[in-house]
């Protein structure tokens, strides 16, 4: 006899019952015509954030087809994933949707008479189908954070293209805590009906006015914009040439070679407004927003500044962000996240409208929760972030690191050296790479690697001097060379990599840090991760032993699975934002009624 879903949730989910975990509610995916295709399991743990795997524990779940339940979602083509709640969608199709991020959310306004949906988390927009709602009126309801409110943001654009009528909830006038959601709003205010929900205060988007929806076309709607509405701009230079305001450019280089000291560099001629090397163009004069994850503030960073002959009054240092204050009113903060925070720094770039220059070095410490390996994720966050530096105008330039490369100069070599997803280089309309000159150890090179809107191919040569402030502080600062050179990156980048004193098992060490800073990974994401870089299994091995790699296992027979981190790691890797309801061993399912997605009795 085939295994239920909700037998399954209970075989599946033991492991971590057998640990304390607490059942905590079960969701139904269907097809429209009510047949189910998946769930998840949630199970939460009494010690909160100190419990063995975290305070919760969400996975999706499906039938294999031979009678029985496994891990992960049946597998769909991108775009194709359905909604949350189809059969309700489907039933009411006169009634407005609120659209919320997870399934929690989605459940508690349920209950509340109203139909609602979702993709099941902020990071599932682009696979999930949403041509049920074209044409249909659309509430969305984001969570009450940077990420949330991205995540609407693009389910905004691909309803319009959809031909829906979309309003959002204004969630800064609801009081939610922050990160909280539709159900959070819903448990504060028990007596609620739908009434209430008619009445939230809702935003109405404004369309683009270029913009015209081509509908009745065979296969789904566009979006089209006429050519002659788009007014016809130049490029606006920081430096001419070679770093554009309203882009985003990278230096990558291996460290100990200069990449900070020449972001001071620029710094310098930024909040001076003095002339760039060379070629000697004046530069508009601005200010300059640093976070550096690397360097102190104190000891090195407004030394370098100083030393490159920057207006230090024009230069601030982002050191994180304010989440709320304690009960003796200092502040409670967290480390900035490109992929949280953006809508923020939006905010503090809107009362400081002469910023010209925002530093991020390195770009990899400010991913936090983004798998740098991983393209689509990558972009997720480059995007915005662009959007961002088009915005406001300013020049964004992200530091980064090499990885060791195979040393053969083939041509896009040095493109493929910058560490992490080749979508930071694509995310890139410029991209400088930093190395040393073989023939003269003290002598580096800053050489174009991309270049998409300068024609200026030409690189710079520079040394790093020591210098002494007259407070009798020791610094350094960039030395550039007078005249331009003409080595093509590739062919600086070939040579170099003979005489880089890496091994594999450095390589192996700078692929475990990066990939577990955000927590534990499953061990064969690693190894896939090392075998597409070339990293053997013996130099991972080592890599793992050096760094005191903590191995975990959970599950049983054949649903094993074995997670690393590194030592003294708290932090565990995000879960999608999902709801079920289940009460100590036995489970009760939310949004299953004789196979529609009304809720229904405990099973």
């Amino acid at each position: 006899m085939a295994e239920s879903l909700q037998e399954g949730a209970r075989r599946l989910a033991k492991p971590w019952l057998d640990k304390g975990y607490r059942a905590a509610g079960l969701h139904v995916y269907r097809a429209a015509d009510s047949s189910e295709l998946y769930a998840k399991f949630r199970l939460e743990h009494p010690d909160g954030d100190k419990a063995p795997e975290g305070r919760k524990i969400i996975r999706p779940f499906h039938a294999n087809g031979n009678g029985s339940c496994v891990m992960g979602e049946p597998k769909f083509q991108r775009g194709a994933k359905p909604l949350y709640r189809l059969t309700l969608l489907a039933s009411k199709p006169g009634q407005p949707v609120i659209f919320v991020e997870g399934e929690k959310d989605c459940d508690a306004l349920v209950k509340l008479g109203a139909v609602s949906t979702t993709t099941g988390s902020a990071s599932s927009d682009d696979t999930a189908d949403l041509l049920p709602l074209a044409g249909r009126t659309c509430w969305l309801w984001a969570d009450n954070d940077d990420e949330g409110r991205a995540y609407m943001g693009r389910i905004a654009k691909r309803l319009q293209e959809l031909g829906a009528t979309i309003e959002a909830i204004d969630v800064e006038k609801l009081g939610l805590p922050p990160k909280g959601g539709a159900a959070d709003w819903v448990q504060t205010r028990q007596d609620a009906t739908y009434a209430d929900l008619e009445a939230l205060p809702r935003l109405v988007p404004q369309p683009h006015p270029a913009i015209a929806v081509a509908a009745d076309l065979e296969g789904g709607d566009f979006l089209i914009r006429n050519l002659s509405d788009i007014e016809a701009k130049p490029v606006r230079w920081l430096w001419p040439g070679r770093i554009a305001r309203g882009k985003v450019s990278m230096i990558a280089g291996h460290p100990g070679l200069g990449k900070s000291q020449i972001t001071a560099a620029l710094a310098a001629v930024v909040t001076t407004g003095g002339s760039w090397p060379v070629d000697r163009t004046p530069c508009e004069r601005g200010r300059v927003i640093l976070l550096n994850a690397e360097d102190d503030a104190a000891d090195t960073i407004r030394p370098r500044m100083e030393a490159a002959g920057a207006d230090v009054t024009r230069c601030e240092v982002l050191d994180s962000v304010v989440t709320g204050f304690a009960a003796d009113g200092e502040p409670v903060t967290r480390g900035f996240s490109l992929r949280e925070d953006l809508r923020r720094l939006g905010k503090l770039l809107e009362t400081r409208t002469d910023v010209a220059l925002i530093v991020i070095d390195p770009i990899s410490a400010y991913m936090a929760g983004v798998d740098s390996h991983v393209n689509s994720d990558v972009r997720a966050v480059l995007a915005p972030l662009g959007d961002l530096a088009g915005r406001h105008g300013v020049a964004v330039v992200c530091v980064s690191h090499l990885n060791k490369g195979n040393g053969k100069g083939t041509p896009g070599e040095a493109m493929m050296r910058v560490t992490g997803s080749l979508a930071f280089v694509a995310a890139a309309r410029a991209m400088f790479l930093v190395t040393r000159d073989q023939e003269d150890p003290n002598r580096r090179l800053f050489v174009t690697g991309k270049n998409n809107i300068g024609k200026d191919g030409t690189g710079l040569a520079f040394s790093v001097e020591s210098y002494t402030l007259s407070s009798g502080i020791e610094t350094s600062r960039v030395m550039w060379e007078p005249t331009p050179i003409t080595i093509t990156a590739d062919e600086a980048m070939a040579p170099a990599v003979e005489d880089e004193e890496r091994t594999m098992t450095d390589d192996a060490i700078d692929l475990l840090n990066d990939a577990l800073s955000v927590g534990r990974v499953q061990a064969r994401d690693i190894k896939r991760r090392a075998g597409e870089a070339g990293i053997s299994d013996k130099a991972l091995r080592i890599a793992r032993n050096k760094l005191g790699i903590v191995v975990s296992r959970t599950g049983f027979g054949a649903e094993i699975q074995s997670f690393w981190a590194l030592p003294g790691s708290a932090v565990l890797p995000s879960e999608p934002i999902s709801a079920l309801q289940i009460s100590g061993a036995r489970m009760e399912v939310e949004g299953t009624n004789g196979g529609a997605d009304d809720p229904g009795e405990p099973f």
